[in-house]
């Protein structure tokens, strides 16, 4: 394993909230205002999709969104299904030996990049060894069992394993072409606006606007369309204003299908023609993350690289918050009820794996539980001013900020900053950012103390687990946690192949990490969507929703009426 300690001097979260915008502007080759990129399309065959965000960056190597957009363009050896099961894709067959430690892909003949250069097998190693060898693209943590990729004929693929992975890595894992990507470094491909997106996949690049919107046009020579049967030409995502105006956009036919709903809005929808509002099973959870970016060779002192308020790397502050969040109140009053209180950093969709900690064993809703654990701990009001100041006299003062990507996220952060003032701690906020924005802040500058913020999951615990391992330090890590003993769990769960004993394992790493209050999981919502029936149909229903999501079945199987 590398160093967990050393971050990237230019980390791929730079360029997520640097170059995206100027990549954007490069490119933009059509209106930027709504309206028109929605009004001037033809429903016939297109697919408009509205949401709060496009995306956080073009580059399918250093992306954190949810990938289905970069899944459109750039193929993948097997691809998640309907019932979110890695199935055939890009390879036509797959063969592993008895022991499970080695793979063998068949890739499909005669596919070409979208610049008509041919697609063999040493793109495919070349992409799973850049991601291995750097830590590249969201799927990196399942490519961490691989002990290596061999091409041995044009149309041949072999991954070897430590240990039978729990989910096939190449389900997660973007291919994209050696001859555009071959020459660069990890600096520059950090720094990387991949503009033109040259992939193998059902779509191609048209034009992007950050601000605005994405075009995406068929890929006439996609192998898949044949298999798939879904007509769309155009797939046009629009960025909008907020959940009203996507609902307001679907009423007016302006869009097919929108983003994730608050649920008055989605209730809002119910019984008007042509529009399904639908309930979906989700691999999501809502969290309030704190700065833990401590110094690994000073314990206990802030890294020199961190802006955080130091008070935070006090694990009994972090515990505080925990108890004065009244969870039940955030699910009732920002999701309408449509969710559970969140606890674990995996959510009870994983069945078996999920710890399902007894109410009574919860840090939750007892702001006189914060007060003791505060005032044992020499955190007291040494002023009389209603703030808590520490032994040496630091006052608990932090700052809150909340992600736009979704309107849900600003409304927990103004519900809990009272809870927290109501045990003695001064919070400046809720101060709203963007996602490119946040993104800068958390993972390049480290100038945060507390934020709200959402996670979906592949269908895979290790995705979640790996987030706060210590290695994912410039790549996932959105606290810079780093506990050996959670990290000794989490690798152990990786190599465990037998189900019963590997669930024992998720469920240390989530009792460690939880009682170290990196994380306040907020809530586990269910996704909230909705859809119109007379521009396009075939709709599938799949767990984890439609769209914004880890597979790409709707935007290849919807059909024009």
């Amino acid at each position: 394993m590398k160093s967990p300690f050393t971050v990237p001097e230019f980390t791929r979260r730079e360029f997520m909230a640097h170059s995206g915008k100027a990549a954007g502007a490069a490119i933009l080759l059509s209106s930027p205002i709504i309206a028109a990129a929605c009004g001037s399309e033809s429903a016939t065959g297109v697919f408009r999709y509205g949401a709060l965000e496009i995306w956080d960056t073009p580059n399918v190597m250093t992306t954190v969104s949810a990938p289905d957009m970069h899944w459109l363009v750039y193929d993948r050896l097997m691809e998640f299904d309907e019932n979110l099961s890695p199935t055939l894709s890009l390879a036509e067959s797959k063969e592993q030996s008895a022991d499970g430690l080695t793979h063998t892909f068949k890739l499909r003949e005669g596919v070409k990049w979208h610049d008509g250069e041919p697609l063999t097998s040493a793109d495919v190693k070349f992409s799973y060894d850049l991601i291995r060898e750097n830590s590249l693209s969201i799927g990196s943590p399942f490519f961490e069992v691989v002990t290596g990729v061999s091409a041995p004929d044009d149309l041949t693929v072999v991954l070897n394993y430590s240990t039978p992975p729990t989910l096939d890595p190449t389900a997660a894992g973007p291919i994209v072409p050696q001859h555009i990507w071959g020459s660069l470094t990890r600096d520059q491909i950090d720094a990387f606006a991949n503009d033109a997106m040259i992939g193998s996949g059902a779509f191609k690049m048209v034009s992007y606007s950050p601000d605005a919107r994405l075009e995406l046009a068929r890929n006439e020579d996609w192998w898949g369309w044949k298999e798939k049967g879904g007509t769309v030409g155009t797939l046009i995502k629009v960025k909008l204003a907020n959940e009203e105006a996507m609902a307001n956009a679907l009423r007016n036919n302006e869009i097919d299908i929108t983003g994730i709903l608050a649920t008055d809005i989605w209730n809002s929808l119910q019984g008007l023609e042509h529009i399904v509002p639908a309930e979906y099973p989700a691999l999501i959870l809502d969290h309030f993350g704190i700065n833990v970016y401590e110094d690994l060779d000073n314990p206990g002192q802030p890294h020199p690289n961190s802006g955080g308020n130091p008070l935070l790397l006090d694990r009994t502050i972090r515990e505080a918050m925990s108890w004065a969040m009244d969870r039940d109140r955030l699910v009732e009053l920002v999701l309408g009820g449509r969710g559970q209180r969140g606890s674990m950093v995996l959510f009870p969709a994983f069945a078996d794996a999920f710890l399902d900690l007894p109410d009574e064993e919860q840090a939750n809703n007892n702001p006189e539980r914060a007060k003791e654990i505060l005032e044992a701990a020499g955190y007291i009001d040494r002023d009389g001013d209603g703030v808590r100041e520490s032994p040496s006299g630091e006052k608990l003062s932090f700052r809150l900020f909340a992600s736009t990507v979704i309107d849900r996220l600003p409304q927990y952060a103004e519900l809990i900053k009272p809870m927290l003032e109501a045990v003695g701690m001064e919070i400046e906020g809720p101060i709203a950012e963007d996602d490119p924005t946040l993104i800068n802040r958390v993972f390049v500058e480290a100038d945060w103390d507390m934020y709200t913020w959402v996670w979906g999951s592949f269908p895979d615990p290790t995705f979640m687990l790996s987030i706060n391992t210590c290695d994912q330090f410039g790549n996932l890590s959105d606290t810079y946690y780093c506990n050996p003993d959670y990290e000794a769990a989490f690798v152990a769960q990786q190599q465990e192949p037998d189900p019963v004993k590997r669930a024992a394992l998720l469920k240390e790493a989530q009792r460690l990490f939880y009682w170290d209050f990196a994380y306040c999981v907020m809530a586990y919502p269910v996704r909230l969507h909705a859809y119109r029936t007379d521009n396009l149909t075939n709709w599938q229903f799949i767990n984890n929703g439609p769209v914004q999501q880890f597979q790409t079945y709707n935007y290849v199987m919807t059909q024009a009426v």
